[in-house]
Order: C-alpha cells, then structure tokens, then sequence
C-alpha cells in the first residue's frame, strides 16, 4: 500500500446484531475497506442499557457481538493488513442512542458495572492482539470533573490486562469537558463540527468553517472560542498527546454539513455534497494536522457491504474514489501560509508545501511532509516599531447601519470606528486593522460596541470572534465582557475589555529568537534567523542556515535523511552541523564548528574558526579554512584537504588522501595505503603515521615544482633522530615520524 495521508486511516465497522462481524458480507466489506487503501478499522460492538436511566450494563445476546466474532474480526482485519481499534458503544434498549442523555440514577453501580463490561472487552482485545482500545464512546453525562475518579479506576483496570493504546471516544461538543483526557495515551474525538448553514455549500465555504469560530454561541464556547482546527490542536497541546478522530464522516444527503453527527434535516439525496464535504476535510487535515494528529476513522462502512443512499456508508458513491485516492497518497494538500507572532510560538502543520515564519520569539516549527520553506525569525532581534491590532466578527444590521465598534489602547481610539454587517456564516465574518506605534507601555486594549439599538427593524447587536495583537490571538473568554461573560457577544454599548499588563512582549516581541524546527518529509529551505536554533531537515533534499548563535548557546543544524546542504550563519558563535543520511555538504561559517558527514560521502568545508570535522561512513571530502582545524575521515576513501591554518589531518580507515596545504600540519593517515600530497607553499607539515611494509604503502606526492624527481629529492632528505625530515628551505619542511631514511625507495614518492 502507499504511503497514506494520515498515520492512522480507516473506517468504523458497527455491528448492530450479534453475528455481524463474521457473516460473509461483513468479510467482504473489510477487504472492501483494505482496498481503499485505509490502514486500520474500528470495530464498534454495541453494549445496552434497559433504560437511559438504568445502572446495569448488559450484552444482549441478539445484538452484541460475541467474544469469538470479536476476536475473528480482529485476525481477518490483521490479515489484510489493518490495525484495529475496539470501540464499544453504549446505548438503551429504550431507544436512547446519544450518550449524553444516559443518566443512572446511581453513578457508583453504574460505573461499577459498566467498569466489568468493558475490562472484559479489554481482555478481549489483549488476547487477540488489538492495537488501540476505547473505554467508551460519546457518554457526554458522565465524563465531567464529578465523574473523574470512576474514570480512573477504570482506566487503571483496564492497563492492567491490556497493554495496547487507550483512547476514549469522546462526542465534538464533549470534549471540552472530558475530566481524564491526561490519564489517557490518545485524545479520542468523534469530531462532527457543524459546518456551514447552507444547503449547498462549496469546498472553500466549508474549508473556511474548519479554520474559523463558529457562528453559533453553542457551538463557539463547546470550542473554547476557537476555530475547530485551533481547539483540536489545543487539546493535544494542552495534554501533550496525538489526537485521533475516533469518527468522522457525512451522509450523502442535502445539508450534511449543516449537522454532520445528526440523523435529522433532509432526507433529498445528494452524493455530491458528501463528496465536497470529504474533499474540504481531506484538504483541511492533510495541510492543518501536524505532528499531533493521528489520523481518522471515517464513519461508516456497513457491515452489509450494501450501497446507502442516504447513509454515512460511502460505497459506491463519488466520495468512496475520493478517499481511496486522499488514503492513497495521491491527494495534494494545499500550501499554507504561516505566521508566527512576535511572541514563543507552537506552528506545527501537515504535508502541504507550506511557507512558514516564526516571528520573534523562541518558536517550536514542525513543517510535516511537503517542501516547506521555513523561517525561523528575523535575521536580527530589535523591537517592532508599530503593532497590528486585527478584529473579526459581524453585526446585525438595523434600519440599514450595522453594528459599529471602536478600538481603544490605554483608553484612546486607535484608527476610524468601524461597521459590521450580517454573517450567514464564517466565511462572512468580516476583519479590520489597526495599526499603532510602539511607544508608551499598553496596559488596556478595549474593543467597544458604540451604536446598539432596537427599533422595529430589530435589534442591533455585535458579536467579536478573534482579536489578535502582531498574529498572536487573544483569548475572548479571559477578557472582561460585562454584556455576555466568557463570550464576544456585546450588547448595549459596553465594550470587551483586555488587561495587557502582563503582556507587552506582543507590541515589541521578544527579546529571544532560539528556535526549534523540523522541516519533515519533503524537499526544505530552511533559514533559523536569530538566535541559537535547533534545526532539523527530515526526510528530504533539505537547504539549511543556521543562526548565529548566541554567546552561551550555538545552533545545532541535523540535515537527516537526504543530500542536504547544511550552512551556518555569517557571523555565527558557532554551530553543529550533522549532514546524516545522504550526500550531504556542510559549510562552516566564521567561529568554531563541530561538523559531521554521515553515512554517506559527504563534503565538508570549513570557515575561519577552529572547526571540528569528522566524514565518518564514506568516501568525504573535508576541506579545511582559515583556522587550525582538526579532520577526520574515519572510515572510507577520503579526502582531506587542509586550508590556511595549521591543522591536524586524521585519514582513519581506509585509502586516504591527505593534503595539508599552507601552514604546519600534521597529517596522519591511519589504516590503508594513504597518499600525502604536497605543493608550494605547504609549510612546516609532520607525516606521523608513514607505512611501506606489511603490506601498506603509503606515497607521498610532491608537486614538480618543488622537485622533479627522487634524484632531486633524495639530496633534501636527511635523518632527523627518529624521523625523516624533507627540507626545501626554513619555511618548508616534511617530517615523517618513526621511519629510517635506508628504508625510503623511489616507490615511496610521486612526482606529479
């Protein structure tokens, strides 16, 4: 299979009667999932309650799938190659089907019984080799703070008959409020955000709702205000873990969008909106999900194998091609454009060609696959001289004039007052700028509704969605809003109020710029900018500067996998540089650098400090520069050149050329049968390790121009001690170690 789009890719596989997962059509539908070039499978049994109030939990034997066909499912789906996530799934017998309305009406046996139903599962899933197990899934009521020690002992239950992933399946507006997120190895989401409010929306409409707050107060403060992007990613921040959507999907009817976990609405069939609704997702996770998104279990196939009309199943419609080829590899995620702001950012995104700039401040950069071109900051650290206030939101419209707002700084309007107007949704939702000098401290920055009123034409309102200082977001629900606590709803004439106190690296950045960046998979230029960066290219042809460093800490640059060109900055403290894997070129800068090859043949060449350089694995060349720098081979056929400065020259392993060029230095082939060369100028140089016997023959090679032949050579030598010295004149002379001058022959030199 090729490479996918996602580390985990594949479908959930519900069975609503027992018997489901090993019926013939079931099988089918598996090999169906593998052919979409999908990696894994969630098998969903169901699990019941008599009733949503009830405290036991039962399998019915009708309608829960057995151990048996559980664990026969699992070796099937391992058989074409799909991982698998178990997943049971709560509902009643009475009809209830959503989590959120299960209320026992005693919490302790509930959870008492529900903790032995589901570490049986575990059981089963240890024994049949299930890689990720979800402890529950969508129980809404019941994952809240006052519910969080049933959680733990269950969870601690669990770990200790199953050893695989654990994950908890959590509903899109649930997760905000799950109490054990941190006890868990993965943040589980069955992610359904609403999209647009449109009937036919296009791709960019429903790509713009996934990057913008919803227009909707519920669904905005279930998103802690953010886009559904940013509060996914935020999650996995917060709790330092991957993120997986344990579901996702659409069905293939008019509005899907519009609710896309709901049951309700139209019932016009429309394959064509699924499809378009699969394409904004693939496009927004493939560029957006970085290294904290696992991936997605699409819901659903149907364990029938049947053609749905209206179901979420996408067989046979224009989405099930659309998936194969996303699964596949071949889809192309579309380029982002990323800008830090002048403050510690964290920019981690997906496998599209992305430009990215880190802005001041000390930023963690991962590029993901793609060919990024990554910046890291500013070549220099100074204070920004104007800040960038932007506010997003809209108004209604009465009597023909919207909403109106200012925006003041320390209690001053800053720029003209400003109108909104009406949002179908976010796509809608209208921005303006500000722009201020950098001047006096900011303590205050107040976003001000100015015109509310009502009047037979309605009620006019505002409703504030971002506000953001140089790039970095505010948050809204940390603001004081007298109107609407916690939200950006502003309703008579009161404005939103931040305290900036604490805060005023945002108008003049950050006096640090040491970033930490990783270009991943993919072809990258990356340039660290200022300050003392950690840089790593990834899998790829990478182009890589450094910074300069700083007085107690030097930029660290890894090429990894692929023919790198690896570069410190101008005016450096100096630098590691690591070409890895590949054919890499490392290039030094002023100061002292540590420079090693790789596996690979490698050429590195050396500045004006004293650098360190080791080839290691292959034939490299090292060129040195103007300081005494220290050369080594090691193993392969290398060769190493000396520059101006007087250097220590080690060949290691292997037939090795060694030149030292101008100044005094010491060469040293090591094993093999090296060859030391010699032209004008080379200075005061020592050969310590010459061999012409058991079978090594080292040479020495001298340029014409300094002698024509042996006959005009042999005159110059003369026996020094232990040491054969070579004397063209006081300024130049070749002393080798531990050799007598009888044992010397012709066969020794080369005259070139």
């Amino acid at each position: 299979m090729a490479d996918g789009v996602f580390p985990v890719q594949g479908f959930g596989f519900l069975a609503n009667y027992n018997g489901a997962f090993v019926s013939s059509s079931a099988q089918a539908a598996m090999q169906e999932i593998a052919d979409t070039n999908a990696n894994s499978i969630e098998l969903a049994p169901r699990i019941f309650l008599q009733t949503k109030t009830s405290n036991d939990v039962i399998s019915d034997p009708g309608k829960t799938e057995s151990d048996a066909d559980i664990s026969a499912a699992v070796a099937h789906a391992h058989e074409l190659g799909l991982s698998v996530i178990l997943k049971p799934m709560l509902s009643g017998l009475d009809g209830t089907t959503s989590g959120s309305q299960i209320v026992p009406t005693d919490p302790a046996e509930f959870f008492a019984s529900y903790k032995a139903k589901i570490v049986d599962f575990a059981e089963v899933a240890q024994q049949a080799g299930v890689e990720s197990f979800s402890i529950g899934n969508e129980l809404g009521s019941l994952t809240g703070q006052q519910y969080a020690s049933y959680w733990t002992d269950l969870i601690d239950s669990v770990r200790q008959v199953y050893h695989g992933t654990i994950t908890y399946s959590a509903a899109t507006d649930e997760a905000i409020h799950v109490s054990f997120w941190d006890q868990l190895d993965e943040i589980g989401i069955n992610a359904y955000p609403p999209l647009t409010s449109k009937l036919d929306p296009s791709v960019d409409e429903m790509i713009a709702a996934w990057n913008n707050v919803p227009k909707d107060n519920y669904w905005a403060a279930a998103m802690d205000h953010k886009s559904p992007v940013d509060f996914f990613h935020s999650l996995a921040t917060e709790y330092g873990k991957q993120v997986l959507f344990t579901e996702t999907g659409y069905r293939s009817l008019d509005g899907t969008n519009i609710s896309p976990g709901g049951w309700s609405g139209s019932t016009t069939p429309d394959v064509k909106e699924q499809a378009d609704a699969f394409n904004a997702f693939f496009q927004v996770w493939s560029s957006e999900g970085g290294s904290w998104f696992k991936g997605a279990e699409i819901w659903n196939w149907d364990t029938d194998n049947l053609y749905s009309p209206t179901g979420y199943s996408p067989m046979g419609k224009p989405a099930q091609s659309l998936i194969t080829d996303w699964f596949g590899g071949h889809g192309q995620p579309p380029s982002l454009t990323e800008n830090g702001s002048p403050i510690a950012d964290v920019i981690d995104v997906g496998s599209g060609n992305d430009i990215i700039s880190g802005g001041l401040g000390d930023d963690v950069i991962l590029g993901g696959a793609g060919n990024d071109t990554i910046t890291g900051g500013p070549a220099s650290i100074s204070e920004l001289p104007t800040t960038t206030v932007t506010v997003t939101g809209y108004g209604t419209v009465v009597d023909g004039v919207g909403a109106q707002m200012q925006l003041l700084v320390n209690g001053h309007q800053v720029g003209s007052t400003v109108e909104f107007h009406n949002a179908a949704d976010s796509s809608e939702y209208q921005t303006y700028t500000f722009t201020l000098p950098n001047s006096d401290a900011v303590t205050s920055l107040d976003v001000g509704f100015i015109n509310d009123g009502q009047s037979a034409g309605g009620d006019r309102n505002l409703y504030i969605k971002n506000v953001s200082v140089n790039g970095h977001d505010l948050s809204i629900p940390d603001a004081t809003n007298p109107s609407s606590p916690g939200t950006g709803n502003l309703y008579g004439n009161r404005a939103i109020h931040f305290d900036m106190s604490d805060h005023q690296s945002l108008f003049v950045g950050d006096q640090s710029d040491n970033d930490t960046i990783d270009g991943g998979a993919g072809n990258d230029v990356i340039s660290g900018g200022a300050g003392a960066d950690v840089i790593h290219g990834g899998a790829g042809d990478d182009q890589i500067v450094g910074g300069p460093g700083t007085s107690t800490a030097v930029s660290q640059l890894y090429g990894d996998d692929g023919n790198d060109v690896i570069k410190t900055a101008a005016s450096d403290h100096g630098a590691l540089l690591d070409g890895g894997a590949g054919r890499d070129q490392l290039y030094g800068g002023a100061a002292a650098n540590v420079m090693n090859g790789g596996p690979d043949a490698d050429y590195l060449s050396g500045g004006g400090g004293a650098d360190i350089m080791h080839g290691n694995e292959g034939d490299d060349t090292l060129k040195g520069g103007t300081g005494p720098d220290q050369m080594y081979g090691d193993d392969g056929n290398d060769t190493l050149q000396g520059g101006t400065g007087s250097e220590f020259l080690y060949g290691g392993a292997g037939n090795d050329k060694l030149t030292g060029a101008a100044g005094n230095d010491y060469l040293d082939g090591g094993a093999g049968n090296d060859t030391f060369i010699f032209g004008p100028g080379f200075g005061k140089d020592v050969i310590a390790d010459f061999h012409n016997t058991a079978g090594e023959q080292d040479i020495v090679q001298i340029d014409r121009a300094i002698f024509a032949d042996f006959g005009a050579l042999q005159s110059h030598m003369s026996q020094v001690r232990s040491s054969v010295v070579i004397t063209l004149d006081s300024n130049d002379t070749i002393e080798l170690q531990n050799v007598n001058l009888q044992h010397l022959t012709v066969d020794d030199f080369r005259f070139v």
